[in-house]
């Protein structure tokens, strides 16, 4: 289970519970502290949870409605609160924690394929792929936040990291840059471009290999 579904489950289990100030700051809690823990060490993450708010929790509901958020379909999972978690953090002026693991090294790819595409491309082109591909959003599969904030990355060439896109969300948007490749350049001279910036992408040997993304 990636970083990413499990803050969902963590979120979805906590939701029910807490307001938004008080939960985000449980879940910055559980993502620093437990999310690269084993499954039985969410028993010590509840420990903390009644420890640090001021009123009685019902200890064993609130367990087993996080069991069965981490067990459940995806589909019963609230959308990823990273950018809210992103955007409470920086009001409380604290950093992420750093995060290594599989959804991070896709989005480093990511950003590297993106930018070689971007880089190789016609002037002209490369605001006009950006304006495209801001445009068709709908289709990425995220929630209303993780949408501004990729807009903001394509629009106004903003971090990316913030929006915590997942590995099928990256595809799409890849897929989407694509798209607008083969609308402007047509789908041969897209397939070069892409190709070109894969092998180049392989080359720096990053973590994550950039076919993956493919």
């Amino acid at each position: 289970m990636t970083l990413t579904t499990r803050r969902r489950a963590i979120y979805t289990g906590l939701a029910g519970h807490f307001a938004e100030d008080e939960l985000l700051a449980l879940l910055a809690l559980w993502e620093s502290k437990y999310a690269d823990k084993p499954p039985f060490a969410l028993n010590e993450f509840l420990g903390e949870v009644a420890a640090t708010t001021e009123r009685k929790l019902e200890r064993a509901k609130l367990y087993r409605e996080l069991v069965g958020a981490l067990t459940g379909p995806l589909s019963a999972l609230l959308p990823d609160p990273e950018p809210l978690l992103h955007s409470w953090r920086q009001r409380m002026g604290m950093a992420a924690p750093l995060r290594v693991g599989p959804d991070s090294q896709a989005r480093h790819t990511f950003e590297a394929l993106s930018r070689v595409l971007l880089n190789e491309l016609e002037a002209e082109l490369v605001p006009r792929l950006r304006r495209f591909a801001a445009g068709n959003l709908a289709g990425l599969s995220a929630a209303n936040e993780q949408r501004l904030l990729v807009r903001d990355w394509l629009e106004q060439d903003a971090a990316l990291e913030p929006a915590g896109l997942g590995l099928e969300q990256l595809r799409q948007l890849l897929n989407l840059l694509y798209i607008g490749l083969c609308e402007y350049l047509g789908p041969v001279i897209a397939d070069q471009r892409l190709s070109q910036a894969v092998q180049q992408v392989e080359a720096l040997h990053l973590a994550f290999p950039p076919r993956k993304l493919l």
